[in-house]
């Protein structure tokens, strides 16, 4: 168990980039633990419990890590109003909170064994630890600002970042987030991008991988080989066959797409659903990185533009075409 404590692996990307396809792919493999939700430790959790008691830590992981199995159909807490397609009844919360606490109690270095308790009571009370367990798996976005911490608790983590073509992850995204300009997505995909590409340079291949999410989609078979390449596991058939907490999971798309397997659908949605000035936009602003990416530029027409938006567009997004032009 200690061996495991130390043995996770973190799914790192922008929201609506695919991470959670690959997360529910891992989901039912016999040599994984994958936690079925999103937990924000670094972002939610970790910023709450400095200073704290281990006891008062114990007492707010019951609110930022665990909370997720205080299930009730009937009288649904918050964090389940929006989800009721997700039931884990069949879990039970206080015996994942109870096997945490010892877990903790028995061991407790730094924070991360926080997350690390969390993840392995689930695993204990779910029943999914049996002697070929390699690793617990949690997926939050933007994980990748987090790497050095990641690396600093568990110097054997493994990192896997998806990456998605920035105008099909707007198109995506601002269903979601209609209040999100193409501008303003554009610059925190960049910023995402940079940081995996940062960290695969600082901390190595073997710990860092940077994939796509149309690999994922597109070439299945090669993207899944490299999978099990990275992480050392078996090619085992559950990972063809999307899952949820070991229940068929049929997505999260922003468009209600429903499949039961791999699937390349969603891939350059934006074509028919991305106006010229937000696609322009974001080609703009992230060309650098989706050169680097291997996302090709379209040809934006401009003559369907009028003249008044062309010319505040062009002041608008002068200062990154100067930008791109001197780096």
């Amino acid at each position: 168990m200690a061996i495991l404590r130390d043995s996770p692996i973190f799914i790192c990307g922008h929201p609506k980039a695919g991470t959670s396809l690959l997360r529910s792919l891992l989901d039912s493999h016999p040599e994984v633990i994958v936690y079925p939700e999103e937990t924000g430790f670094f972002r939610r959790y970790l910023p709450n419990v400095l200073d704290k008691t281990l006891e008062k830590k114990l007492d707010i992981a019951d609110r930022y890590l665990t909370h997720i199995f205080e299930w009730n159909q009937n009288n649904p807490p918050e964090h389940q109003q929006n989800f009721p397609d997700r039931d884990y009844s069949n879990i039970p919360v206080s015996e994942v909170r109870d096997e945490m606490r010892r877990l903790v109690k028995e061991t407790f270095r730094h924070e991360g064994d926080m997350l690390s308790a969390a993840m392995l009571a689930f695993g204990i009370v779910s029943g999914k630890i049996n002697s070929r367990t390699k690793y617990w798996v949690e997926k939050t976005p933007y994980n990748e600002r987090y790497v050095e911490q990641i690396f600093s608790y568990w110097p054997d983590a493994r990192c896997i970042h998806v990456v998605r073509d920035p105008r099909d992850n707007y198109v995506s995204y601002r269903k979601k987030h209609p209040d999100w300009t193409a501008k303003f997505f554009a610059n925190n995909w960049n910023l995402s991008t940079r940081q995996g590409m940062e960290n695969l340079k600082n901390f190595g291949a073997e710990r860092y991988w940077l994939t796509t999410f149309e690999e994922f989609v597109q070439q299945p078979e090669k993207c899944l080989k490299n999978l099990t390449d990275f992480l050392n596991i078996s090619d085992d058939p559950s990972l063809r066959q999307p899952t949820r907490a070991g229940l068929e999971w049929k997505g999260n798309s922003m468009w209600s797409d429903r499949f039961s397997q791999i699937s390349a659908t969603p891939v350059g949605r934006w074509t028919s659903s991305l106006s010229p000035m937000d696609t322009a936009a974001i080609q703009i602003i992230a060309s650098r990185e989706m050169k680097r990416m291997g996302y090709n530029q379209s040809v934006i027409d401009w003559k369907s533009i009028n003249l008044v938006d062309r010319i505040r567009f062009a002041v608008e997004l002068l200062p990154y075409k100067v930008k791109e032009l001197i780096q």
